[in-house]
């Protein structure tokens, strides 16, 4: 009896490499167009607000100097829209601040930028345990983002190459390989957080993507 429980006492922890296969086994891939949207939701809520900012700094600007150059043109009285841009520049400003940093919350709980949260879709690693916030930064996004800076190539990376390899049996683009993560179902993934997802409590872990 005592050699069974020495034995016992040095064995493998195969119950937990059966928990992590398990785990892999119900994650479902996200589809292809929910990444793309969840992507064109990340590109196209700041390049909103920056088009609104550079407006607004380009319209007083522009006044400006026509007043300089054109005879005649007297400056818009107090009080009316044009002197209203420098606030809306700082608002736009504020807002894109606010959305950065409710995006990295998000990606720091949850493993979701603000599209993937829309798009109801995970980021997680290979063995589907939770991304922490600083390999989604510095290995997930950091490396392409620094590809995309080479002269004449960088574009062709990251505008083509990088989101072509999503029609690989795995899935996987560019920045996943780096990282070594993978994009899931945000209902088969609940575990993959930092203290679990409420969202998605109790719910079907089979849930299909289409």
């Amino acid at each position: 009896m005592s050699g069974a429980i020495e034995q016992n006492r040095f064995a493998p922890p195969r119950a937990e490499v059966g928990d992590s296969a398990d785990t892999q086994d119900r994650m479902v891939d996200a589809g292809r167009g929910a990444r793309f949207l969840a992507a064109l939701i990340d590109g196209l809520v700041p390049t909103i607000v920056i088009i609104g900012i550079v407006v607004a700094v380009a319209v007083p600007a522009y006044e400006r100097y026509l007043q300089q150059r054109v005879p005649g043109i007297e400056p818009p009285p107090l009080g009316s829209g044009h002197h209203m841009t420098g606030g809306l520049a700082w608002l736009g400003a504020l807002l894109l601040v606010g959305y950065l940093v409710y995006s990295a919350t998000l990606v720091y709980l949850y493993g979701q930028t603000f599209g993937k949260r829309a798009m109801d879709i995970r980021v997680v690693r290979m063995d589907g345990t939770r991304v922490t916030f600083s390999r989604f930064v510095f290995l997930r996004w950091l490396p392409v983002a620094v590809l995309g800076c080479i002269p004449f190539v960088g574009w062709i990376v990251t505008s083509l190459v990088d989101p072509l390899l999503i029609f690989r049996e795995s899935r996987q683009c560019l920045h996943d390989d780096f990282a070594n993560t993978r994009v899931v179902t945000a209902a088969s993934s609940t575990e993959a957080t930092l203290r679990g997802d409420p969202k998605h409590a109790g719910a079907n872990l089979r849930t299909i993507s289409f």
